[in-house]
């Protein structure tokens, strides 16, 4: 399961998704907020429970795809330099 959290004005969101895709979560989600109109919030992974088997995403930016990409492109380097994860 993948917990999306701290996006401003909305509840934390869970999303189930299959198994296999919890055996290595991406660093970094965007995701289209529905109804508007093509914008999509951008989160970093936060935690990862393996015995829950849980993902911890923390909102960081909301816009049109690029510029979020852009965004998480550039944190994701800033936090995991030269290809290193958590």
């Amino acid at each position: 399961m993948h917990q999306f959290r701290d996006r401003p004005d909305t509840e934390d969101v869970e999303a189930l998704v299959p198994v296999e895709e919890l055996d290595r979560p991406r660093q970094v989600v965007a995701r289209e907020r529905e109804g508007a109109g093509g914008l999509v919030d951008g989160y970093i992974l936060q935690s990862l429970n393996g015995r829950s088997r849980t993902a911890v995403y923390t909102w960081v930016r909301t816009g049109d795809p690029g510029t979020v990409e852009q965004y998480l492109r550039e944190l994701s380097t800033e936090i995991y330099p030269q290809g290193k994860t958590r």
